[in-house]
């Protein structure tokens, strides 16, 4: 074979095996994070030197390898190294987390510095090093490395505007592993001295191999039917949204051909404005100067809440893109938008504080709503601050007017609690309501010294008005397992058992969930109210967005619950009602006061050991 052939042998070869083993991995998920801040052409640069550098290195230390080690043992090595990928890729990614990368020095080094910090260590790096170790043309094996990287890289953009969370993420790690798999069982055939080739030693070896896969591949198809997302699919989905949300937004301001008979273009405001977005969808530079716009166009009957949505939605923009000709148009955009509704647009603030600021020397009630706007558009998992502890979640929400408080935890969590929101810079007065899911001590503990530092009013079920003046747990029903008894016994050794809670009686301050305040309840909150009767008769939850159920006690993640069920029922034919209303509800991912978030299928799948609780009821004294 001639040389060049061996070249372009190894090039293929390099950019095959990085291509399949980055499928779903780190720099699909990067590239996709990035795509959604700066231009494609700067993220594929960006992705480019970090993959050369990191993959220089790797090479330079393969070629190195290969004249210390024979051969011979450098492709055994390669055999089991490939074997070891392959399990790699099996390995389940970690959930999903909002987190970005946080290096800002300009869209290119930002993302060259993320890929090669990203990419130390990991399975491609290690490939490059294999790779390199037993080439002909070690060179030729970088040009393939850094070409796979840049490849699958696009491909994660694309797929990720394209199909969002429908990613077949298991099939794709699959295919990857199998590949892998071939050529690592290939070499070690290949390799592996004679008297090791034995039914003794293989037949074992493969069947130890084939229990690990099959394990492996069980749990990622459980995480799948659990609905665990991992980073791959919930960064596609928020690069799909990003997209999508945009061209929605426009399209709802446009009044469109009925109106204006013929598409004006830049002749109008919100024409400009399509061909910015228009522009930075398809990853190009609006290189056009802003043409004049006539008053006749910015009067146009634009309706006033699908501008303000616009606005708001370039405010985000604002704060999270970070390219300067793109920022550049954001902000034109915005001025757009402004234009439309202030009669001007605002030439200069620092933050959205200082933005706000602005806007209610025009418009004061306009500046409040943007703010609430603002505050909100975050998915509700953004909102959402934990002030609790293990014990007792104690959820913390922004919503437009402030903040919103889902329960209050034991009575001397109050001064944990104090310390928590002076940590976030949250004054007592920002918190404007407080759910109470249903009234037992761990809920409703320092209620009442809350309604004494705050202005707030509680939202609540009608038997909890009652409950709340006796100071004390009901203890109607029972414990719901054996478990759950022994760890009531054991709560006495910590003065719990009584289960009291300084009684509240404070009517004015209350908003009683029933049919006429249901709906202003639910508007104000941006959520549903979900009756949950079963733990206790006054249990209700939040659903936040089709995504989030807050159920309270109605489940619970950890010990000394079992398979999800609360320790303590009064009704258990209300409580397993609740539980099919729960399940028959569209969301992700139930929080509930006790333990981890875990995903609703979690719930469907622990259904059935329900018809298996027997209540243990307790004599109070």
């Amino acid at each position: 074979m001639y040389p060049g052939d061996i070249m372009v042998q190894e090039i293929i070869q390099a950019f095959l095996f990085v291509f399949i083993a980055e499928m779903g991995d780190k720099t699909q998920i990067l590239a996709m994070a990035f795509a959604t801040r700066y231009p494609l052409r700067k993220v594929m640069s960006g992705i480019g030197i970090g993959a050369f550098l990191n993959h220089g290195l790797a090479v330079a230390l393969g070629s190195y390898l290969s004249r210390m080690v024979p051969i011979n043992t450098v492709q055994m090595i390669a055999g089991a190294a490939f074997v070891g990928f392959a399990l790699w890729t099996l390995k389940p990614d970690k959930e999903e987390s909002e987190e970005e990368p946080g290096m800002q020095f300009g869209p290119v080094v930002t993302v060259a510095l993320a890929f090669f910090l990203g990419e130390l260590g990991d399975k491609t790096q290690l490939t490059a090093i294999t790779l390199a170790a037993h080439a002909n043309y070690p060179i030729a094996v970088l040009a393939g490395t850094v070409s796979g990287m840049i490849a699958t890289g696009a491909l994660g953009i694309f797929i990720g505007k394209k199909l969002g969370d429908k990613i077949p993420e298991l099939g794709i790690k699959i295919l990857a592993a199998s590949v892998f798999m071939f050529f690592g069982l290939q070499k070690l055939y290949q390799t592996v001295p004679a008297q090791f080739l034995n039914v003794y030693i293989a037949v074992p070896f493969i069947c130890v191999l084939a229990f690990i896969v099959i394990l492996m591949i069980r749990t990622l198809i459980r995480r799948r039917r659990e609905g665990i997302r991992s980073e791959l699919v919930a960064k596609s989905k928020r690069l799909h949204d990003y997209y999508l949300h945009m061209k929605e937004d426009l399209n709802n301001i446009c009044l469109g051909l009925e109106y204006c008979c013929a598409c004006e273009g830049n002749q109008c405001a919100v024409g400009q404005s399509k061909e910015i977005v228009e522009a930075a969808l398809t990853d190009q530079d609006w290189q056009q100067e802003p043409e004049t716009i006539g008053t006749s166009h910015w009067d146009k009957p634009f309706t006033k809440e699908e501008v303000l949505d616009c606005l708001v939605d370039t405010l985000w923009l604002i704060s999270t893109v970070q390219d300067e000709k793109r920022l550049k148009n954001v902000h034109f955009l915005r001025n757009q938008m402004e234009t439309i509704l202030l009669g001007r647009g605002i030439e200069n603030f620092e933050n959205i504080r200082s933005y706000i600021g602005e806007v209610r020397k025009m418009d004061a009630i306009l500046s409040e709503k943007i703010f609430g706007m603002y505050r909100v558009r975050k998915p509700i998992e953004e909102r959402l601050i934990n002030v609790g502890n293990m014990i007792s979640n104690i959820y913390l929400i922004e919503i437009q007017e402030g903040y919103l408080l889902i329960d209050t935890g034991y009575e001397e969590q109050f001064e944990r609690f104090e310390k928590a929101l002076k940590k976030r810079s949250i004054a007592f007065e920002d918190i404007q309501y407080i759910f109470i899911t249903h009234t037992h001590d761990d809920h409703v503990g320092f209620l009442k010294q809350l309604l004494k530092k705050t202005n707030a009013n509680v939202i609540l079920h009608p038997e909890a008005v009652e409950r709340l003046k006796t100071g004390q747990n009901s203890f109607e029903g029972g414990c719901s397992s054996m478990q759950a008894l022994i760890f009531y016994h054991l709560m006495k050794l910590f003065g719990k058992r009584e289960h009291r809670f300084p009684p509240v009686d404070a009517p004015e301050r209350y908003i009683v969930v029933n049919e006429e305040t249901l709906p202003e309840i639910e508007k104000t909150l941006s959520a549903k109210v979900i009756a949950l009767p079963g733990h206790t008769k006054d249990s209700i939850g939040l659903l936040f967005d089709n995504s989030v159920l807050f159920c309270g006690d109605a489940a619970m993640n950890g010990i000394p619950g079992r398979n999800h069920v609360i320790i303590w029922i009064e009704d258990l034919d209300e409580y397993k009602a609740s539980w099919k209303k729960m399940i028959s509800l569209e969301f992700k991912k139930v929080y509930p006061s006790h333990g981890r978030p875990f995903p609703k299928e979690k719930l469907v799948r622990c259904e059935r050991k329900l018809d298996k609780i027997r209540l243990f009821p307790l004599k109070h004294a």
